[in-house]
């Protein structure tokens, strides 16, 4: 962004230089009991130091590893159902496992199969049904490790608390960043971590791993993916922040990027932005599979994905760049 100098010596953010990033049609601002129109208008395309605000287009997805013509072939519609999935009558979760994990039985413990393949889907608990799924079908004993669930003692109605809360509810929560009260964890399962542990070594949020050992107190395995590739690492916690992530939620699934995606909606996507966020997973288009369950009276060839178009009226304007550049994703989903 330019920060030019207006007459009277005004310098916007104090003549430093900011960089803004995102699509504005989906995150636009939260406007408490505001509407369409009042969203719009809080958002920044309608901010009075928006004409201060230099607009550097970008237009190429650097994951996607085909030619400029094979991405326009892609994108424009007509040949999008030769990738997306056809899943019949048959168990979609079965489905979209078989396409992805695709002789799953022959490298379900080849570190180099698993970390170029995940699904990603709306919510956790559809996570959870698909990691179940793919678990079963992996060879060996399993090891279940227990969350330990309780009110703050510090608290000022602990006592109260704890009877309207008790630890049986607290162990049925589930919530983003935040395990399981159950996990269960074979070796040669893929795992995510949750948060931080030691950046310094990989053990950042996102960081996929291959469990080696499982130990009462340790899970021992080699990262998958990234500048830390096929490094092992040891995790010693009495509650492990990790989750088993054969599928991953698309908002965890930000800056992974695979050779094969399986996009799976049982309904719409409810959050701007999640639709672009999942179909941009992949580095190449034959990669991408997408699998609608919709309810019987919707059509299984439609999804829906929200945008705001109006807000990027300025930016057009200003750039002389064709709305037909950006992706809205209607139909020929199958």
């Amino acid at each position: 962004m330019n920060c030019p100098i207006s007459g009277d010596g005004y310098k916007p953010f104090g003549g430093k230089c900011v960089l803004l990033g995102g699509d504005f049609r989906q995150t636009l601002p939260v406007v408490v009991e505001g509407g369409r129109e009042e969203s719009i208008d809080s958002s920044l395309t309608r901010s009075h130091l928006w004409k201060y605000f230099k607009v550097l287009p970008l237009t190429v997805n650097m994951r996607i590893n085909a030619t400029l013509n094979n991405l326009q072939r892609i994108y424009d519609g007509k040949d999008f159902a030769s990738w997306v999935l056809a899943i019949g009558d048959g168990n979609k979760i079965q489905a979209i496992t078989d396409t992805v994990y695709n002789d799953f039985g022959s490298y379900y413990d080849n570190p180099n199969y698993i970390k170029n393949r995940a699904i990603v889907t709306p919510t956790n608990r559809t996570v959870s049904k698909i990691n179940a799924y793919m678990l079963a079908k992996v060879r060996g004993q399993g090891k279940l490790f227990y969350s330990s669930d309780s009110i703050e003692d510090d608290s000022p109605n602990s006592i109260r608390l704890e009877e309207e809360y008790p630890t049986e509810f607290l162990n049925g929560l589930s919530f983003n960043g935040v395990p399981e009260h159950e996990i269960h964890l074979k070796v040669s399962t893929p795992i995510i971590l949750l948060r931080n542990l030691n950046p310094g070594i990989g053990l950042c949020n996102g960081t996929r791993i291959m469990i080696t050992h499982l130990g009462e107190n340790i899970i021992r395995g080699d990262i998958i993916g990234g500048k830390y590739d096929k490094k092992t690492v040891i995790i010693p916690r009495r509650q492990f922040p990790v989750r088993v992530c054969y599928a991953m939620t698309i908002n965890k699934s930000q800056g992974q990027t695979l050779d094969t995606v399986g996009v799976y909606l049982p309904k719409p996507v409810f959050s701007h932005g999640q639709l672009y966020v999942a179909v941009s997973r992949v580095r190449s288009a034959d990669g991408l599979h997408i699998l609608i369950d919709n309810e019987a009276e919707i059509p299984h060839n439609f999804t829906r994905n929200i945008v705001y178009e109006e807000t990027f009226t300025d930016i057009d304007e200003r750039t002389q760049a064709p709305t037909g550049n950006h992706l809205t994703i209607k139909t020929n989903f199958i």
